[in-house]
């Protein structure tokens, strides 16, 4: 399904490379240099135990989709890569994927198939979830955006996020070029909004607040095989 194209360190690059292209040599009133708040964004990311992420991130010409709430290695929600779409439901080690006419057309399963059990799901092998959790999971997120390497980094930029509202949020917020960096105005200071050139874009929110659906039932579950 194109998973390994979702690896965070692409993101936390591009993180890095926002912070840096904004280097200011004063703080207006109410902002905050990057190396007072890069090090509490830090923490709070380390801290938390859930988040909301959606948008669209790109490596080379291929963009990649997601709509995902992850709560510790569990994962609910949309991954779209490869002109596929996806819905997605990793939970306590088990995952599983809403079947599609997409999905049937990966796994060479007639197409006819689809008016009697698409809106079903199917469940992925062992290492289909494993490969799911190492991708999205917040041990992930923290490790490859907020990890330490990456955050002196941004820390050291010399960035200065200058007050803002974002979607009627109040936020801090740093541009450079065509990218913008947000984090939240009050609170915690939780990362709230990043998007670069060519249409990229993440927005991130729910952190600590998440709320996952149960697995589906074995009435709504149907097995590989059976799509032969």
């Amino acid at each position: 399904m194109g998973l390994r194209i979702l690896r965070g360190a692409g993101l936390a690059a591009m993180l890095v490379v926002v912070l840096a292209l904004s280097a200011c040599s004063s703080t207006p009133a109410g902002s905050k240099t990057a190396a007072q708040l890069v090090p509490a964004m830090q923490a709070a990311a380390a801290a938390a135990a859930s988040v909301h992420v959606a948008g669209s991130v790109k490596q080379g010409t291929q963009a990649t989709t997601i709509d995902v709430s992850i709560s510790g290695d569990s994962v609910v929600g949309y991954l779209g890569a490869y002109g596929t779409h996806y819905y997605v439901l990793s939970l306590n080690g088990k995952s599983f994927v809403k079947l599609n006419a997409a999905f049937l057309r990966l796994e060479r399963a007639p197409a006819s198939l689809c008016a009697q059990i698409c809106g079903k799901y199917v469940q992925l092998s062992t290492s289909g979830a494993i490969q799911i959790a190492d991708l999205l999971s917040m041990q992930q997120i923290v490790r490859e955006v907020f990890g330490s390497q990456n955050m002196s980094a941004a820390a050291s930029s010399g960035c200065v996020f200058s007050p803002a509202t974002l979607h009627g949020q109040s936020v801090l917020q740093c541009h450079a070029g065509d990218s913008t960096l947000a984090v939240a105005a009050h609170g915690p200071p939780y990362l709230v909004y990043w998007s670069g050139p060519h249409g990229q874009h993440l927005a991130f929110s729910e952190w600590n607040s998440v709320v996952l659906p149960p697995a589906p039932s074995a009435s709504q579950v149907v097995t590989l095989s059976s799509l032969s």
